[in-house]
C-alpha cells in the first residue's frame, strides 16, 4: 500500500469515528460553554472554528456546524444551542470558515456580527442578518464588544503566484487581536505566506492561534517545504503560548490534509527554537482551559490528541 492510499484509509477511519462521536462531543461543548465559571476557555467546533467564554462573555469566530462540511454528520439544533452568543467574528469566505446556513439559523438572535468588508455583500445577501447588529471593521481600528477590545487587521491568506494577474493566489481574509482583562490573544487566521517582510507586529501576545499549513499539495512530503518558515513566522509574533489548529479539515484532498502527524513535526521544530514555549495541538471538539503550563505542555483532559 503506497503512502497516499494508506493515509486516505486513515482519514476515512478518523472521519467516520468523528461522525459517530460528534453528538456526544457537541453536547459536552455546549454544556461546558454554557456553564458558569471564572476561567477563560476555548472550544473547537471544527478544525479552526472557535467558541469562547472569556470573563463571562460568550463569543465565536467562524462558527460552523459539522454537517456543513460532512453532510452525513448529524444535524444539531444550532439556534437553541448557540442562543447565548454575544458576538461573532468572521474572517473569510472559504466554506470551512463561512457557514451561511448557521448564520441564517442565528439571524433572529441578539448577536453582534463583525463582518469584514470583503465578505459583507455575500453575507448580507445569503444570511439575512439585521443591519443594525452588523459591524464592518476597519483595519487597525479597535472595536469594543461587551468589554473586549477587538482589532481587525488584513490577513496573509495569499501566496506569490506569477501566473495570476496580480501576482498572488488567495482570498482576502481578516485576522484579529482580542484584548481583555490584561490578556492579548492573536488570531492571524489562515496564512499562506511566511515572508518575513509580511510579519505582523503587535508585540508579545499571551496566546497565539496558529493555523497549520506547510505548503500546497505537500501533506504527503516527508519534509514539508514550509515547516521552518512556519516556525520562524509564528515565533516572531512573540507568543507566550501557542495553539496549533486547522487540523483534520475534511474538505481537503489527501495531499492537502494536515493531521496529528504534521502537528507533531511542527511541535518538534518549534521546540528546537523555543524549548520552553507551551504548545497545544487542538482538534475538533478540543477544549482549551488556559491553566498554567507544566514543562512547556498545556495539561488538561482534551489536549494533544485527536478525539
Amino acid at each position: 500500500m503506497d503512502r497516499s492510499t494508506e493515509k486516505q484509509a486513515l482519514i476515512d477511519r478518523r472521519r467516520d469515528e468523528l461522525i459517530a462521536g460528534y453528538p456526544a462531543i457537541w453536547d459536552r461543548i455546549i454544556a461546558e460553554w454554557n456553564s458558569p465559571g471564572p476561567e477563560d476557555r476555548v472550544w473547537l467546533m471544527y478544525s479552526a472554528n472557535y467558541l469562547f467564554r472569556t470573563q463571562g462573555v460568550r463569543w465565536a469566530m467562524d462558527p460552523l456546524a459539522l454537517n456543513s462540511r460532512l453532510p452525513q454528520a448529524p444535524a444539531m439544533d444550532i439556534a437553541r444551542d448557540l442562543r447565548s452568543l454575544d458576538f461573532v467574528l468572521l474572517t473569510h469566505r472559504h466554506k470551512d470558515h463561512l457557514d451561511l446556513g448557521l448564520l441564517r439559523a442565528l439571524r433572529h438572535l441578539p448577536i453582534w456580527w463583525v463582518i469584514p468588508e470583503a465578505i459583507f455583500p455575500l453575507v448580507r445577501k445569503e444570511a439575512g442578518l439585521p443591519d443594525k447588529q452588523v459591524l464592518v471593521p476597519k483595519p487597525m481600528q479597535p472595536i469594543d464588544l461587551h468589554g473586549l477590545r477587538v482589532t481587525a487587521f488584513d490577513g496573509l491568506h495569499w501566496q506569490d503566484d506569477p501566473d495570476s494577474p496580480d501576482g498572488r493566489r488567495g482570498v482576502p481574509a481578516t485576522g484579529y487581536l482580542v484584548e481583555f482583562g490584561g490578556k492579548r490573544w492573536l488570531f492571524p487566521g489562515d496564512t499562506r505566506t511566511y515572508d518575513p517582510a509580511s510579519r505582523l507586529t503587535f508585540g508579545p501576545v499571551d496566546l497565539l492561534f496558529a493555523h497549520l499549513w506547510l505548503g500546497r499539495g505537500a501533506a504527503l512530503h516527508a519534509h514539508p517545504p514550509l515547516l521552518e518558515l512556519f516556525c520562524h513566522f509564528f515565533l516572531a509574533l512573540q507568543p507566550r503560548r501557542l495553539i496549533l489548529t486547522h487540523l483534520e479539515e475534511w474538505g481537503r484532498q489527501v495531499d492537502d490534509f494536515w493531521d496529528f502527524e504534521h502537528a507533531g513535526e511542527v511541535v518538534s521544530a518549534l521546540k528546537k527554537y523555543a524549548p520552553s514555549l507551551p504548545i497545544e495541538i487542538a482538534f475538533t471538539g478540543t477544549e482549551v482551559l488556559l491553566e498554567e503550563a507544566q514543562n512547556g505542555v498545556l495539561d488538561h483532559n482534551h489536549s494533544c490528541q485527536p478525539l
